[in-house]
């Protein structure tokens, strides 16, 4: 069977048949009978390579997915038909989330994404629900929903738009709290070193504690926090001055703006300290339409424009670097 870049798509979505699988297999095992064709590179200049490389798909598959909808005029075209390959090579030590999907006429296997990466990551759930899932965070979900719940499990931290659905409801198990949703978007936080907690920024779920009667309902501008693994507590919070405020989406228009400036206007709008050290980066023109945007959403639309990434610092700094080849 011709190893072409269709196929190796399918195989990095998990939509390839058994035959197809198999192929693809038998061709990433062959490299170990041949010279690695980047020895030349040092081992920082390799990671930045993979990298590079897996945002670049991860962008040309976002794109695809979001269609002429979403818009910003630089785009990287991605010519990746001669990179896929090489992004193979590296796959299942480069991407920031391993996922294996499996379909059965009677059993739905489990779908694990984990971020390896220094930024937010996002991904889209067979409900079309969207996770952005915050580094060393990981999810657990079904390769597609069944039943009467949408049941996930998280653990770390992530932010949750839910497509709405009032006969099936998302249920999110994170650590000792359980929180039931049928379309909103809010944080969850349920880090082993601090208290488990739940954020609100549209809509309303109900909390409460695993295996315990004890229930919550939280509306905007709500959160509720676990204390002491025994007591839910609920109070409101304005999200203009709380870390929250990058979850508020925006409309913003940039047209041949340097993206030092760009970052200034993202730091006074959102609160934060967006920046790079990287002179040429900085000076680079960036021309955008962001309407109804998240800041999330707005820093993957950038590294996807100007071929750079950023490292989430803390849930208040994000720096950017430019990827190399």
């Amino acid at each position: 069977m011709k190893i072409t870049p269709e196929l190796v798509r399918k195989y990095l979505s998990g939509e390839c048949t058994p035959d197809e699988k198999a192929a693809v297999d038998e061709w990433y095992q062959s490299f170990d009978d041949h010279p690695d064709p980047l020895r030349f590179l040092d081992a920082a200049e390799q990671e930045r390579l993979k990298s590079s490389m897996f945002d670049g798909f991860r962008a040309q598959r976002e794109q695809e997915r979001k269609g002429p909808g979403y818009r910003t005029l630089y785009l990287i075209a991605g010519a990746l038909t001669g990179l896929a390959a090489m992004l193979l090579l590296f796959l299942k030590v480069s991407t920031p989330a391993n996922e294996d999907k499996y379909k059965g006429s009677d059993v739905v296997s489990q779908v694990t994404i984990k971020n390896n990466s220094l930024a937010i990551y996002k991904k889209i759930l067979p409900d079309k629900s969207v996770v952005w899932l915050a580094p060393k965070s990981a999810i657990t979900y079904p390769g597609h929903f069944k039943g009467a719940k949408r049941d996930v499990k998280l653990t770390g931290e992530a932010f949750f738009e839910v497509t709405k659905d009032q006969a099936h409801p998302f249920v999110i198990t994170s650590r000792e709290i359980v929180t039931k949703v049928w379309g909103t978007s809010f944080r969850i936080r349920a880090l082993a070193d601090q208290p488990a907690e739940v954020s609100v920024v549209t809509g309303k779920v109900s909390v409460h504690r695993d295996h315990h009667n004890e229930e919550v309902m939280l509306l905007p501008d709500q959160k509720v926090t676990l204390i002491g693994h025994e007591k839910l507590i609920k109070k409101t919070f304005p999200v203009a001055a709380s870390e929250m405020r990058i979850w508020k989406k925006v409309s913003l228009a940039f047209n041949d703006t340097r993206m030092e400036d760009v970052f200034k206007a993202l730091n006074q709008k959102f609160d934060t300290h967006i920046y790079s050290k990287d002179a040429r980066l900085n000076g680079l023109s960036f021309t955008a339409d962001l309407t109804d945007q998240s800041l999330p959403a707005i820093l993957d639309m950038i590294d996807t424009s100007i071929n750079a990434s950023y490292a989430m610092k803390d849930s208040n700094t994000f720096v950017f670097t430019t990827n190399t080849l």
